[in-house]
Order: C-alpha cells, then structure tokens, then sequence
C-alpha cells in the first residue's frame, strides 16, 4: 500500500474540483426534472427484498436520525447502542473491536465489518469516522452461509450516504470540551439528468482527557450515481482518510483498585508521537433489471490501509515487571508496528422471484471472490529478566506516582515478526426463501468457499500454504401470526479464517460457529413502534490461544459457549416520542481448558469470557416542541454495562456503570442550526474495556459539545 499524506492531499484537491464541478452544474440546470431528493440503490447485496417481520433473524438499526441525535461520531460509540454488542481490545485506541452476542474475532486484529455488504473492516484504517454513513445495521447471528468469512456473532454493515440530484449541502462547526474542533461538510447535486455526486469531508482535532495526548483526523468520502437507463444503474464511491492518534494503554488498577491512580495519567512516552493510520478505498456497483421480477447486483471493492507508529506501554510479564514488586516503578515494553494490507474483493448476484406450483419463491444465487494481503512488519524492545538486576533505564521504566517523560534514552525494538500473509477465497452461496402458505415462510441456504492461505515469514525464511473448502448451511422458518406479528427460528453456521501456522507450520483451522435462534417480531401502535425478542444459543471452536509445549507459537483448541436473550424497541411513543430501547442478557464462557495466548494463565471451561457483560441495556428518548414557530428537539439517553472479567484466568473485574447523555437542537431559521450535546452528563468514572489489571482503558469524563450548521 502507498497511500501517503500527499496522495491524501492530492486526492482532496482532485474532490474539491469535482465538488466546485458538482455546483456548476447544478446551478446551470436547474431543471424540474431534477428534482429528485435521494438516491437510494434498489436493493442490497446478500440481502433480498424481504419485510422485516419476514426475516427469521435478529436485525438492529442505528438510523441517521439517532446517530445525529446521540452525538456519536466513531463506530464504537455507535456500536454502544446495542446491548448486544461489547467493547473489546482497541490496541490502545487503534481501531473498532467488539464483541457480538459474546463472540468476537482475532484480538490481533481489528474487527470486520461491511461497508454496502462489502469486507471492510479487516484493515488498519483507524477507529472509523461516521460522517458519510446513513445508517448502521446490526445483523445478529453467523452469516458466512451468504456474506462469508463474517464475525463469529454477527455482522455488522455501514450503509453510505448516497448523492441527490436535487442541489444541497450543510456544512457544520463544532467546538468542545478539551480544545474540541471539528468541521465537516456535505454537499450533493446533480450533474447531468442522469447523473448525481456527492462530496463529505471531516477534519478534527483535540485534546483527550489523558494527559499529553492529542488527537488529529481528517477524511474524504465522494460517490457518484449514474443511472444509464431505466434499467441500469452505476454508483461509485470513494473514501480516504488519515488519523494521528497517540497508542493509549490506559491506566493500571492492580488487585481491583480503580482509584490507584488519576483516570488522566498517560504511562506511554510523548516521544514515540502519535500512531498513524491511513486508508484509501473504493468501490464500484452496478444494478441491473432484467425484470420487474429479477435484478443482477454486482460490484467490485479494493480498499488499503496502513498503521504506522512507536509506543511505550506496560510490561505484562512477571518476571519482568517491577511494579509487582515495589508498587510504583512500571516496566515498559518498546514497540514499533508497520502494518500494511490490500483488500480486493468482487461479487455477482442474481435475485428474483418465481412460483412452482403454489409456493412463492425468494431466491439469490451469487458468487464472490476476495484476497486480503497483509504485510507486517513488527519490533519489540523487551526489558531483560529481573532476576539480572537490570537497571531503570534498561526496564525503559517509568514512576507510576510521579511520571518524569523523556528521563532515558528511548531504546530501539528489534524485529520479532516480518511476515506477508495472504488469504484467497471464493464463494458460491444460494438462499431460497419460499412461502408455503400465506403466512408460513421457509428459507433454506448454503455456501461453499474455497480457501487457500499463504505465509513468508522473513525473518526463519519458512513459507506455508494451507487450502481447504468449507460449507456453511443456513435455515429459518417465518410464521407470520397477522400483519404485524411473526414468530421465526433459525439455524446457521459462521466461519473466519484464522491466521498464522502451529509449530508445525500447518495453517490452522478456520475459527467456526454454530447458532441456533427463536424469536418473535411485531409492531405497535400503528406501526409505529417494532418490537424484537430473540433467544440465542451459540458455540465457537477453534479460538486460537498459547501453544504451551511450543513457546511463541499457537495452536487452535480453544472452544466457547455464548447463550441469551435480547428485547429491542424502536419506534415512537404517544405523544410524538421518539424511542430505542435495546436489552441484552449474554451468558458467555470457555467450553474447554486451554492457555491463554498472551498471559501464560489457565483458562478453565466455565470461566467467563473477556470483557462481556452478562446484562446491558440502552435508552434514548427525544421529543420535538415548537418555540417560536421554530423546532426545538430535547433528547435523554443512558447506558448500563454490568460488571465483567478484565483479565482472562483471574478474578479482577471491571465495574459496572451507568452513563448518561443529553442533547437539544433548535432550528434559528430555515438554514441555521444550534445543537447542544453533553457526554457522560453526571461525571461518572467508569471503564469500558481492559485485556489485564496492567491495561485498563477509562472512559471519558463529562464533555460538552456546541455545534452550528448550515444547510443550503
């Protein structure tokens, strides 16, 4: 990959031209004709054209409405909407990680996600911004039988914003709580009567709440929609983006004391500067109508990222960490990480309907190919043993009480890991969903991958390479009790391939998951309110955890169970209020003993699994009045986490917390816009997420944020 901070500045010169030819256009014709207010694709890859209440699955959806609302702007805030989904290890802040239903993928890496049902997430592209996606969907439960290669608990898909024909922009400022900016902008019009663009760029900046910490993003995201006739129609999209975040560990909270030290000491070293991340994507669709009946939906996506950067965090070692010891000098770790991947992925499907003899029929029949290229390039400095009696400048150590930044000279990692692996697959997937009766539904589906795994290890010189095919079955059954009540049951099997080689050089295993589900869906007060109840029952094998005959190498015998409930609503109340109400009840644990990859501890079956809360639940409340002739929305939410284990084989946990949130947007005129956010409104302390008692990640205190946007 080759994305640099001049191709991200050469490419937002050539979208500034587009954007100044996007206006010129659409004020040269300004057309009737044109007035069109969005552009929305006809229909999703993998998805089909089904009801909500004919899905026999668990979906959630944080719209555009509830997004702005809440005053998120990262995925991860999002994600915290959902009580089914859990914060995991971010590396620091690096990227998105969490948990769906108790599953999540490899620590190692970040964790997948689609963008418009393309792989995207699987990358180093930082924490991902939310300007420029319309909504984020929630599709619970494995679904390798049609996307393939998925998370173990579910998917998630961001669905982009799309162009307008109709001329219209907004442009917003906004300023915070620890020197917050941020600006960002919107512009879509047409280009021709058959053509629209749309440009949104961002550009933040400020101080964290953790001392010497700053924090600078920026990105561009640009699409163009083409319709050829009225049966075909292009969209292209483009996204780049680059972020400066500075690697975070957080604090320590040794044998449970959270008040150890203050939530704002940062134990890194402001020397090694800030990590950075990059990505430039693309991808391009076309939807094409046979009939009224049969659509042909394909696409192509290649999208690079890149992780750079050097940090200093605690030691996890005992035998090399002097804290344990006399209480306050921290041994830390040196490390320097260059990580740069290549995905590619493209797709073809065909969906329609037919009817044998009285059963109505819901096909998509597709096929679809993707490689992930991932080059890594990674050094560590590890202190020696302290059983030497080395010194406090060979611990790269730091006083825990009185933290002196810059005190010794920053020591130099050497390589530990320089490897290329790549990962090939191609999938041929088919789901039939067919209505027996007018109100029972039967969905039947497969898909068949072939996969094929290489590694070049540079530094011990060894090649492998591991192929194998692998089926994924899926089935579900709908009863639809009237028109707005149903009752379903699924089954499905999820996989994702698992990186690296055992001691003996053969490629593990995918990591699989088997999922049974039953629930019921319905709506409320006219339709106005839906209503999710689903019951889970899941098992992951083939976790990969610490080789313990074979130091420094893995092997994939860790097995999990993850079983529970989940009540979600959504909708308005009387009285014009708006409402999301989502619960989760998650009881996750080790299925078999094994040893954990990074500690060196036991994990016995039953203990509970890393950073899931057995309980969660999310409210947010808004309503809209009128003063003086003008709108005035006033909204309140809250988030409950309960407590949940921080370091795998102990019994250190995080604690429970509630945080909530306010926010009220006034309209001053037809154009102008004032919106008022306050973030964790009560001052909590709390913690989201930690992987041992040495790195524990606080969450933010109070923020308050004032923005004013204009929309032409």
């Amino acid at each position: 990959m080759h994305f640099s901070l001049r191709s991200f500045q050469l490419c937002s010169i050539h979208l500034g031209v587009a954007l100044s030819l996007c206006s010129t256009a659409a004020y040269a014709k300004k057309d009737e004709s044109l007035e069109i207010i969005e552009v929305t694709a006809k229909r999703q890859a993998y998805r089909g054209n089904f009801d909500v209440l004919e899905t026999p699955e668990a979906i959630s959806e944080i719209n555009q409405q509830l997004i702005e609302n809440t005053g998120v702007a990262g995925l991860t805030e999002a994600l915290d909407l959902s009580a089914s989904v859990s914060r995991q290890n971010s590396l620091g802040g690096l990227w998105d990680s969490f948990a769906i239903r108790g599953f999540f993928g490899d620590e190692n890496v970040p964790s997948g996600y689609l963008v418009n049902g393309f792989n995207a997430g699987r990358g180093f592209s930082g924490p991902r911004d939310l300007s420029g996606i319309e909504r984020v969907e929630i599709l619970k439960g494995p679904k390798a039988a049609l996307y393939g290669r998925g998370e173990p608990g579910g998917t998630i898909n961001l669905v982009t914003k799309k162009p307008t024909f109709e001329q219209q922009g907004k442009i917003a400022l906004e300023v915070g709580s620890r020197d917050k900016r941020r600006l960002e902008a919107d512009y879509s019009g047409g280009l021709t009567e058959q053509a629209a663009a749309r440009v949104i760029g961002y550009y933040e900046t400020g101080d964290s709440f953790r001392d010497t910490i700053e924090i600078n993003k920026k990105g561009v995201m640009a699409s163009v929609y083409f319709e050829q006739s009225d049966r075909s129609v292009w969209q292209y999209e483009l996204e780049a983006a680059r972020q400066e975040i500075p690697f975070d560990r957080g604090i320590l909270a040794i044998g449970g004391n959270f008040d150890m030290m203050p939530i704002e000491r940062f134990l890194g070293e402001p020397g090694d500067g800030a990590t950075v991340t990059e990505v430039l994507g693309h991808q391009l669709q076309w939807q094409y109508e046979f009939s009224n009946d049969w659509y042909l939906n394909s696409g192509l996506s290649y999208r690079s990222t890149r992780l750079t950067g050097t940090s200093s965090d605690a030691e996890v070692s005992p035998a090399r960490q002097k804290l344990y010891y006399n209480g306050r000098t921290l041994t830390r770790q040196r490390r320097q990480r260059d990580y740069d991947t290549d995905q590619f992925v493209i797709r073809s499907e065909v969906s329609g309907q037919f009817d044998t003899g009285s059963i109505a029929h819901e096909l998509i029949v597709g096929i679809d190919y993707d490689l992930f290229d991932y080059d890594r390039d990674y050094r560590v400095y590890r202190s020696p043993a302290l059983s030497t009696n080395p010194t406090n400048e060979q611990l790269h150590a730091i006083d825990i009480h009185q933290p002196l930044y810059g005190q010794h000279a920053l020591p130099t990692p050497v390589p530990a890991i320089v490897r290329v692996q790549k990962q090939f697959a191609t999938g041929l997937y088919l789901q039939d969903q067919m209505r027996l009766t007018d109100n029972l539904h039967v969905r039947l589906g497969g898909r068949i991958d072939r996969l094929k795994q290489t590694l070049d290890d540079k530094i011990t010189n060894f090649d492998a390479e591991q192929s194998e095919t692998h089926f994924s079955p899926q089935a579900g059954v709908v009863y639809q009790l009237s028109d707005s009540w149903s009752l379903y049951s699924s089954y499905g099997e999820g996989y994702r391939l698992n990186f690296g080689t055992d001691a003996s050089g053969q490629g593990f295993k995918p990591n699989e998951t088997k999922s049974a589900e039953i629930g019921t869906k319905f709506n409320l007060l006219d339709n106005n309110l839906g209503v999710t109840f689903a019951y889970f029952d899941s098992t992951q094998k083939n976790i990969i955890v610490a080789d313990a005959a074979n130091p420094g190498f893995h092997t994939a015998i860790g097995q999990a169970s993850s079983k529970g409930f989940e009540f979600d609503v959504t909708g308005q109340l009387p009285g014009d209020i708006d409402m999301w109400f989502s619960y989760a009840y998650i009881d996750a644990q080790v299925d078999k003993d094994a040893k954990d990859t990074g500690l060196g501890v036991a994990l016995k079956r039953g203990d509970e699994l890393l950073n899931i809360p057995k309980n969660s639940a999310s409210l947010q409340i808004s309503k809209q009045f009128s003063v003086a002739d003008r709108a005035l929305t006033v909204g309140v939410g809250a988030n409950y986490v309960d407590e949940r284990l921080g370091q795998r084989g102990s019994d250190f946990y995080l604690p429970s917390y509630t945080v909530a949130n306010m926010f009220a947007k006034y309209d001053l005129t037809q154009q102008f816009e004032v919106k008022l956010q306050v973030h964790n409104l009560f001052d909590r302390k709390y913690f989201p997420n930690s992987y041992t008692q040495i790195w524990v990640q606080p969450g933010e205190p109070r923020s308050v944020d004032l923005a004013l946007s204009y929309k032409f």
